[in-house]
This record gives structure tokens, sequence and C-alpha cells, in this order.
């Protein structure tokens, strides 16, 4: 839930905005050789740093591309799902610049932190002002530098940011370590099931020597007991497939 306490400023009035480079500029004077971060580096809340390419930049101009630990790394555009997409620069390589088609946001200290933006701008708030503002065509969406410096903050105090920060991250880890431990439930079970049923030891008999189908219609106050068959798991409930009970105007029983 948004505080009415908390103040929303253009993000312009909080952070610095830094444009990038763009490729292909001829008649630079003083050439050096620096990496440099394209889109494709920079995902939904992490970098991929496997493939990292190179530029020649102008010496004279090298500290205005420059990142710096703590920059909020934005993505231009793309497809939808790409717009606002970013992450924290932590300095993992040094020197670096980044093209002009990932913006650079420098949050000012005394007002703003990375990890709060960079929640803030990944966020359904976040995201929603993006496509709200954007350039788009089909499947495809992209902002500017004006729309990203208007982009409205939200400024809780310095320290309700980091305790925000804190509270989301360890949601992040609960809900990693529950979707690891679902994973390797599931792994478990098919395991036990498949050695159940290759099991020589047990006795193999067709489903008609123990159980036989009867159709019967709802007089619409009784409803009958349906097993439904799956392919991953054989017959189960209705309430252990849907979570719920179904009925059906004709019900099939076992």
């Amino acid at each position: 839930m948004i505080s009415t306490k908390w103040e929303r400023l253009p993000l312009n009035h909080v952070a610095y905005v830094q444009t990038g480079l763009a490729k292909g500029k001829k008649d630079i004077k003083k050439p050096i050789l620096v990496p440099y971060l394209r889109v494709a580096n920079v995902q939904d809340g992490y970098l991929d740093l496997s493939v990292i390419k190179s530029i020649e930049v102008d010496e004279s101009t090298l500290d205005r591309y420059l990142l710096k630990s703590g920059d909020v790394l934005l993505t231009e555009g793309g497809d939808f799902d790409k717009l606002g997409r970013g992450a924290i620069w932590e300095g993992e390589i040094n020197p670096c610049v980044h093209q002009n088609h990932i913006f650079v946001v420098r949050p000012k200290d005394e007002l703003l932190t990375p990890q709060f933006l960079s929640l803030l701008t990944g966020s359904a708030y976040g995201k929603a002002y993006f496509l709200k503002c954007s350039k788009q065509s089909t499947n495809l969406a992209s902002i500017n530098s004006t729309q990203l410096k208007e982009f409205p903050v939200l400024l809780p105090s310095l320290t309700e940011q980091k305790k925000i920060v804190e509270v989301i991250h360890a949601w992040d880890k609960a809900i990693e370590k529950t979707e690891r431990l679902i994973t390797a439930k599931e792994k478990q079970y098919l395991w036990l099931l498949s050695n159940l049923i290759s099991n020589d030891k047990h006795q193999h008999v067709h489903i008609r020597d123990f159980a036989f189908e009867v159709s019967t219609r709802n007089n619409g106050t009784a409803i009958d007991l349906v097993l439904s068959v799956t392919n991953n798991r054989g017959f189960v409930l209705p309430s252990d497939q849907f979570e719920r009970r179904v009925a059906s105007r004709f019900s099939s029983i076992i």
C-alpha cells in the first residue's frame, strides 16, 4: 500500500539521467577501446555479462559515458516485457560505458537508494507508467529520456526505503526456496511413483477387474463423486485436482 505521506517527485529531481553512446561514430580524434553494455546485458533484475563487447570512444568524452557503482540501468525498450527493464551496476567491469539504448540513472544519495529505485521501476507501478507513455508499434514499445525524467518517483524516507528493500528481498528468497522445495518434492514423487509401478513384486491387473463405470443423471440435489483421470497422476479426486468439488449435470462414477 502506498502511503499518503510519501512525496511523489519527477525522477530528474531525485536522480541524474545519463544517456548512452551511439554506435558507428566517425571522426574520433583519440579513439580508445573500452567494454560497453548492450541491451542484451541488462535483464530484468540482473545483469548478463557472459558476452561483453568493446567500442571505440573518444578519450576526451570517456567520462561522459562511464558507469559508476550504484547506477540503475534501464533499457529504452524493445518487446513489451523489456520496457523499463533494469538492474543495478556494481562496478563489475572498470572502465565500462553503455550504448544509447540503455539509460543510466544515478540516484542522489541524500534522497534515494539505487535498490529502492530499481524495485520501483520494475514494479507494476513503474511498468504501468512506462507502458502508458511509451511509443508503441506491433509488439514493440520504447521510451525516451524526457519521459524517463518525468517518471513520478514515490519517495519514502531513506530509512523506509531500506526497510522496504529488506522485506521484499526476504520475500524473494523465501519464494525461491519454496519453489526449489516444490521442484524437489515433484521429482521425488515421480521417482516413487515410477518405482512403485515398475516393481515386479506387485500383481498387475486391469482396471476392469476391480472397477466399472456407471453414468447417472443428477436429480438437482445429489452430487456424485467423480474420479478424474490425469496424464501424470492417474486417478485423482476433483478436490485434489482443482482444489474444489466439481459437479456436473451428468456424472460418471467408478
